[in-house]
């Protein structure tokens, strides 16, 4: 009975690790989708601002005005944003064997995002053409960079998969070469290097958010002293006071 019991308790066990495991591939594997989505959307509304600034000049109403500007603002920095936000699931070196994740390609892409979200953090970019053409090309990179390794590693498998047996899947065509050369469950040592690099960029920034935060309170506080200083009358007047006193 013992037995039986036992037996069961590790049957139960397996059966939730088997669904917890699963579970957490379909959550990543679902956020790996939506990081994809919101780096097209951060590219295309980085891209169309001239769109939305030609139709902004066309509204008679300043309140319309304001509405279209608002919504061009929010769908940029908060795509922005998102994808820094979900993409901090990429720099998990635990996933790495969970799921097929594109390195250097993915994390590399994660840190454009991160820098573009700095500099809009200590920058102007509205009144500045020079940062804000800096932050278009860092989204740019980051868009490539994500969407070239979620076609060509994370989807090459499916290519993989309609290759004739006789056919070598690593030397066939660019599909196998990614595969097993930029992926990280084939290769990881490009794997842990890519989290090390990119763990480094991502906490440099964070640091950098974290110091500008404080302007205007901590380091920018005018500590002043509690004491006054005694200044004595000495006897002998100095020369600069003879001459006042002329």
């Amino acid at each position: 009975m013992f037995d039986l019991l036992l037996q069961a308790t590790m049957n139960s066990t397996v059966i939730v690790g088997n669904y917890v495991t699963a579970g957490s591939v379909y959550t990543e594997n679902t956020l790996v989708v939506v990081l994809t989505m919101l780096t097209v959307l951060a590219l295309s509304v980085q891209i169309a601002r001239r769109y939305f600034i030609r139709i902004l000049r066309k509204f008679t109403l300043r309140f319309a005005a304001d509405i279209w500007w608002l919504i061009y603002v929010i769908l940029r920095d908060a795509s922005i944003f998102l994808v820094v936000f979900l993409g901090v699931m990429l720099f998990w070196p635990g996933i790495y064997q969970d799921f097929p994740i594109a390195v250097p390609f993915m994390p590399l892409a994660i840190d454009m995002f991160a820098i573009a979200l700095v500099i809009m953090l200590v920058k102007d970019t509205e009144d500045d053409p020079f940062y804000n053409s800096i932050v278009s090309i860092l989204v740019i990179v980051g868009s490539v960079l994500y969407l070239s390794g979620t076609i060509l590693v994370t989807e090459s498998a499916v290519q993989l998969a309609k290759l004739p047996p006789t056919v070598s899947a690593s030397t066939s065509n660019i599909w196998g070469f990614a595969y097993h050369y930029f992926n990280t469950q084939t290769n990881p040592t490009l794997s842990i290097y890519t989290f090390y690099i990119s763990a480094v960029i991502l906490g440099i920034c964070g640091l950098i958010a974290i110091l500008y935060s404080f302007e205007g309170g901590i380091f920018d506080r005018k500590i002043e002293p509690k004491a006054k200083p005694i200044v004595k009358e000495t006897d002998t007047p100095t020369p600069q006071a003879q001459v006042q006193k002329k």
